[in-house]
């Protein structure tokens, strides 16, 4: 067993449960092949020893990888445990996996995976001079003599761990094996399709890193590793169409394109009636000269009332005190992170959260400001997800006191818009104002972009500044 393989499966772990991680950690390792059919695992006391646990706990975790079929005990001269791959395990999850995906989560994964194979690709060609090429050739034509998806879904893995071993991380080769263990499987539907153009893929990003170019290696691996997610995410969008919905495509073009346009101005409406209600509580609470707690509060009851009235298409709303007119910066925000049925209040750190330059905050344009509509956007307030935000400024007798905000989830507008947009040719998509893609008929296209150089008819809709692209390529 070579030294990143050891460091890989054996680590010390970090997690709090560490009796729950450590059979994670071997069973992983087992199914991906990091941890070889047949090979002997070391001693119970060493492998407690390197992993950071009791021998109790790996005797557990052992026990568990024995009742998989991952594990078998010999007793005797020469005994011990052994690693017995379980390829079957591997394919039966295949489609029982997928479903618990949405597709956000697979954009997100898509573009995580990218950036890991991209980065490992780069630093194994700046440091090609002091690798052994061989054996990262080698595993890059495995995949070639595979016939059965599991044994695909091993070869291809094994690569991606190779190519992540050359970085000369281990803790990027841990990650990447905790990816591939979570999405290789879902990949390989059919090998005989996929495997030769994988095997290409391989070796065209063996051969940048061969002659040293970390760019091309960089670019070939985030190419290649998107290719393969876009074929779970077209796969995962076929999964939601039932044959009754299916006959929308039945429907006119003239006919979708007016139910997208009414659909648009349904999400655009629903986050101004919130906002509304909340600016009402904020003048209220200004009018009457309530203490800031009290205004605190009374203006969240409202935020969470407006989220209640606008669910499923709102994400969340509130409102931001601005410092210059309360003496302090605060936000009275509800949302719901776990689904309409549950809002909850969102807690900001307001000192590290800048928001004069927040992609949602609003021109100043007098006592008359319109609604202002941000681009999609990662919130770094502590969401955690893609959305937009309809924003508007509050000016109470010619001072502004803060701003009002409700956010759409871009996952809910994908949910929302995709069996309206079925009827229309492949590839038609909504863009935000930058581009990037909101809502989508062709899985491959989820999470992308679609610039104004693309030869394709495009269509203004109502109350936001989104584009409806028909037919992109």
């Amino acid at each position: 067993m070579t030294t990143w393989k050891e460091q890989l499966a054996f680590a010390p772990l970090e997690a709090a449960d560490r009796g729950e991680e450590v059979g994670r950690r071997l069973r992983h390792a087992i199914e991906l092949g990091v941890l070889e059919n047949g090979s002997q695992l070391p001693s119970e006391s060493y492998l407690a020893s390197r992993m950071g646990v009791s021998t109790l706990t790996l005797r557990s975790a052992l026990a568990e990888l024995r009742g998989l079929g991952l594990v078998e005990t010999r007793r005797g001269k020469g005994g011990g445990s052994f690693v017995k791959a379980n390829t079957g395990d591997i394919t039966r999850m295949q489609r029982q996996s997928l479903e618990a995906y949405s597709l956000e989560d697979l954009r997100d994964m898509r573009e995580y995976r990218a950036f890991l194979a991209g980065a490992a690709a780069a630093a194994a060609a700046e440091q090609s001079h002091r690798l052994s090429m061989g054996r990262l050739d080698y595993s890059s034509q495995e995949i070639r003599a595979c016939e059965h998806p599991a044994d695909a879904i091993r070869a291809d893995s094994k690569f991606h761990i190779e190519l992540a071993a050359s970085s000369g991380s281990v803790r990027l080769t841990r990650q990447e094996v905790a990816l591939q263990a979570e999405v290789g499987p879902l990949i390989w539907v059919d090998p005989k399709e996929h495997r030769d153009t994988a095997a290409e893929d391989h070796a065209k990003i063996v051969e940048a890193i061969s002659t040293g170019d970390a760019q091309r290696a960089r670019t070939l691996a985030e190419e290649h590793v998107r290719r393969d997610m876009n074929l779970v995410i077209d796969e995962r969008m076929t999964m939601d169409r039932t044959p009754v919905e299916a006959l929308t495509r039945s429907a006119s073009t003239d006919d979708a394109v007016a139910a997208i346009e009414a659909l648009a101005a349904m999400f655009s409406g629903t986050a101004a009636t919130a906002m509304r209600e909340v600016e009402q509580a904020v003048r209220a609470c200004i009018g009457a000269g309530v203490r800031r707690d009290r205004a605190d509060s009374d203006i969240y009851g409202a935020a969470r009332r407006a989220v209640a009235a606008g669910a499923p298409l709102l994400y969340g709303t509130g409102f931001v005190a601005e410092e210059s007119y309360f003496g302090e910066s605060w936000i009275a925000w509800c949302y719901t992170p776990s689904g309409p049925e549950s809002p909850q209040r969102l807690y900001v750190d307001m000192d590290l959260y800048d928001f004069a330059t927040a992609p949602w905050r609003p021109h100043d344009q007098g006592d008359e400001s319109p609604i202002h509509t941000s681009h999609a956007y990662v919130d770094a307030s502590g969401t955690n997800e893609t959305v937009i935000t309809l924003s508007k400024r509050v000016v109470v007798a010619g001072t502004y006191v803060g701003t009002l905000g409700a956010d759409l989830h871009v996952s809910r507008l994908q949910t929302s818009f995709e069996p309206l947009l079925r009827p229309l040719p492949a590839n038609t998509c909504i863009v935000d104002q930058f581009g990037a893609i909101l809502a989508t008929n062709t899985g491959r296209f989820v999470g992308g972009t679609i610039s104004e150089s693309d030869d394709v008819r495009r269509q203004a809709l109502p109350g936001v500044p989104w584009t409806l692209c028909l037919g992109a390529d």
